[in-house]
């Protein structure tokens, strides 16, 4: 390969101590040389001791700086990475992800190949216990997250990507993230890629893996705010809207209004019970299909998780004109 950029791997942080030293010992591991790539953690402030680790991790590795993330929100950490990145290359990624030992070369070899804008590629979801696991393994399943680049097989143009990477002057000409978007803002960034002439481009071999956690209730915090913000997005952008972004918050009213005419209403009452058991029937095949037990992921969570993306993400969508702001 010709083609042998500066690639910076930059990564918002904030309480990430249980996860930060793989994702960095991932990087330590790349294929691709150490003089053509740097990585530079953005800290929100974190009290965990992440902070303190990457400060001594950063004294004996030339390739690993920190810097700071004063607003502490994953887009103004993004966009002072932007600002901070020295590379031809940028690479985002999540802190509390790991990457695949070609996944720098990968990146570089499929923009170079394919002269996209970004590119990104499998992304597994793997936990570290039963629980994280199933949740995993939910959000990866087409029954759970029905974005058609995590569960795609080949290579394909996408509308995102995960374990984003991009030529950096491409990233910068449409103005970096909006950071009014405190959730999504990787969409609403390739939205406008894209409306600028980019593409955006998905291979296999671009391999890396998220590290979901384990609790029920943190799932149903983050799809929430997935939902006010896609709903938000798709107001700022009405043309990027896709039929899968409708069918939570349509599903979620639905089942409000016929649980306020139930008491009154027969009709109400039977259409409340086909709905139900067609969604129960619509798990089951979700569970039979992806097989948790034989993961080691408990069947129960994975089973729990569907109706908690789904019904916080709808009512996030629903509720995100109150004017309610993440944390």
């Amino acid at each position: 390969m010709d083609w042998r950029p500066m690639v910076s791997v930059v990564m918002p942080m904030y309480q990430e101590r249980e996860a930060i030293e793989e994702c960095l010992a991932g990087f330590e591991a790349q294929t691709w040389p150490e003089d053509l790539m740097e990585v530079v953690v953005a800290d929100g402030g974190s009290t965990d001791g992440c902070r303190e680790l990457v400060e001594e991790m950063a004294r004996t590795r030339p390739w690993l700086r920190l810097v700071d993330n004063p607003a502490r929100r994953i887009p103004a950490g993004c966009n002072v990475l932007l600002a901070e990145a020295r590379g031809e290359v940028i690479c985002y990624f999540s802190a509390h992800g790991l990457p695949s030992p070609t996944y720098v070369e990968r990146v570089v070899a499929v923009l170079a190949e394919t002269g996209a804008a970004g590119v990104g590629g499998t992304y597994l979801h793997v936990g570290t216990d039963p629980r994280a696991t199933a949740i995993g393994m939910a959000m990866a399943s087409p029954f759970g997250m029905a974005s058609g680049h995590r569960f795609a097989n080949e290579r394909r143009e996408v509308d995102t990507i995960s374990h984003a990477a991009y030529r950096t002057d491409a990233l910068r000409s449409v103005g970096g993230f909006d950071e009014t978007m405190r959730r999504n803002e990787d969409y609403e960034v390739n939205w406008r890629l894209r409306q600028a002439g980019g593409v955006l481009v998905f291979d296999p071999s671009i391999v890396s893996t998220y590290r979901p956690r384990g609790s029920l209730a943190r799932l149903r915090r983050q799809f929430f705010w997935y939902g006010v913000y896609k709903a938000r997005m798709l107001q700022a952008h009405p043309g990027s809207v896709r039929p899968r972004h409708l069918v939570p918050p349509v599903a979620v009213a639905a089942g409000a209004a016929l649980a306020v005419l139930a008491p009154w209403s027969r009709s109400a009452r039977r259409l409340a019970a086909l709905a139900g058991l067609g969604y129960v029937g619509l798990v089951g095949a979700a569970v039979a299909v992806a097989r948790p037990a034989r993961h080691d992921a408990d069947p129960l969570v994975f089973a729990a998780a569907l109706p908690v993306m789904h019904g916080s993400w709808g009512a996030g969508f629903l509720l995100s004109p109150t004017g309610i702001e993440a944390p």
